[in-house]
């Protein structure tokens, strides 16, 4: 997927001003958040009847952290065991170091097969490598089989607006208008009967398709599997019908053990959907095996072929840097349902695969900070994704390492230089901060004479505490700042 990040501000502008698709936002709004809160209250309530605290999520959530830290931190290690178990049931593993090489893979696979028609599953890196298009460029047809993002491929091949709900910025009445003018059919707008036309047509590219692509949510290195989640079918028959099955997934997807994955899969659902569980968990493992003749225990379905390609795609660049926590992100998207920005203007408006505060922070880091300008920007640093995230994952503080990067750099405009330096200037001397703050908002008073006034501050050593903004473990601004300087 071509990246557009630093065309964000011109397309908030276009976002903020497309009538329909504010509110198609609006009416997703919330949903998301609102199955999520529900999911860990009744965790929490389920484990508290069990004697195990009224917590139990939190204690879920630290599990969850230190799971993922502990595979990032010894990541050629596990990949290493990963990669002999895989093989030792029949699967190749190769390594692709970007989507241009996750493209020369796939294409070199299908001409070794003979492949006309690929179906496939829902795959964030495939959207990474431009996959669809390098299929078609060289005469294959690709065929995206989850619901979402069939209804973008017959749609112009648009983008996802989201990781999870790729089409959320769609409504019924522009499916209906897309499902009638590409199948010839007429329009409906009932929801199940949309669904059973899409069911109907996606049938026949099921069972005539040579070669399955899908992503994986884990991969569990004791047992060389892939974990695929989803809550459609799909993924089942695009991972068991083909008689090559070609997994597409970053390296950082990797688990130590099932165990693990079963404490991951208590998070994932909950953190995405608001699921206990997702309507179908397949845990992929190797080719399709025939036993010896006279036995009667041939597998009834799978490939014949298995191929996993593992892709770094700047991965590798984030370990060891302030930014490695990154990797420990298990793609559940509950940053982006919480985030009040993302919520406002939607994924395009990103420019790139990953949208959202998770975005704001990969894009720049695997496509260029030069390039992707002012998505760090693209944040109120409201904390709500860090809050959600089911591994803990710091993303407000690393917007604020991209943000400034970006200033030494001197990739941001000189005003914007130069006010937060005045601003810091100001910040070090409370008093002097304090009377300018009080300045400026009767200055804003009089801007706003005849509407609702701001609330004047008041200048004294408590004015951090006034209002809204209760001073940190009960001490003013003053108390933290004589602190500082004494360097207690």
């Amino acid at each position: 997927m071509r990246q557009q990040s630093m065309f964000f501000k011109a397309r908030v502008g276009t976002m903020l001003a497309d009538v329909r698709l504010q509110a198609n936002l609006r009416k997703a709004k919330g949903k998301f958040v609102d199955t999520r809160a529900q999911a860990v209250r009744d965790y929490d309530q389920e484990r508290a009847s069990e004697g195990q605290g009224d917590a139990a999520f939190e204690a879920l959530r630290d599990a969850g952290e230190a799971i993922r830290q502990r595979v990032v931190g010894k990541l050629d290690a596990w990949l290493e065991v990963f990669e002999e178990k895989a093989t030792a049931r029949g699967a190749t593993v190769l390594w692709a170091r970007d989507g241009q090489e996750i493209c020369d893979l796939v294409l070199d696979i299908a001409r070794q097969h003979g492949v006309r028609k690929v179906i496939k599953s829902k795959s964030m890196l495939s959207e990474e490598a431009d996959l669809n298009q390098a299929l078609e460029a060289a005469g294959i047809q690709p065929v995206e089989t989850d619901l979402g993002e069939y209804i973008l491929q017959i749609a112009g091949n648009e983008p996802p607006s989201h990781i999870i709900a790729p089409v959320m910025h769609k409504n019924v009445d522009q499916v209906a208008d897309l499902f009638a003018r590409t199948h010839g059919t007429p329009r409906k707008t009932d929801i199940p009967a949309l669904t059973r036309e899409a069911r109907e047509v996606l049938r026949e590219h099921f069972v005539s398709a040579e070669m399955g692509i899908s992503g994986a949510n884990f991969l569990i290195a004791e047992t060389g599997s892939a974990a695929l989640v989803t809550n459609e079918g799909n993924g089942r028959m695009v991972t068991t019908l083909p008689k090559v099955h070609v997994v597409i997934t970053g390296i950082e997807k990797i688990v130590p053990t099932l165990d693990d994955f079963a404490t991951l899969m208590r998070l994932l659902p909950r953190s995405a959907t608001g699921q206990v569980i997702s309507n179908y968990v397949s845990l992929l493992t190797g080719n399709k095996r025939s036993s010896p003749a006279g036995e009667d225990a041939n597998d009834g379905d799978g490939p014949e072929t298995m191929v996993f390609i593992l892709v770094d795609n700047g991965r590798v660049g984030l370990l060891g840097t302030e930014f490695q926590s990154m990797l420990s992100c298990i793609r559940c998207g509950a940053c982006l349902n919480h985030c009040p920005v993302y919520q406002t203007v939607g994924g395009h408006a990103y420019g790139w695969v990953y949208p959202g505060p998770m975005g704001s922070v990969l894009t720049p880091l695997f496509g260029g900070i030069d390039k992707a300008l002012d998505l760090p920007q693209a944040s109120t640093l409201c904390q709500q994704c860090s809050v959600v995230c089911p591994v803990r994952i710091p993303l407000p503080g690393l917007l604020r390492q991209l943000r400034q990067r970006q200033t030494r750099a001197g990739l941001r405009p000189r005003s914007e230089r130069l006010g937060l330096r005045l601003w810091a200037w100001l910040a070090a001397r409370p008093a002097l901060y304090a009377l300018s703050a009080r300045i400026a908002v009767r200055y804003l008073n009089w801007l706003a004479a005849g509407r609702e006034h701001i609330e004047v501050l008041p200048i004294a050593p408590s004015w951090s505490a006034a209002r809204d903004l209760p001073a940190p473990q009960g001490r003013t601004f003053h108390e933290l700042y004589r602190q500082q300087r004494r360097g207690k």
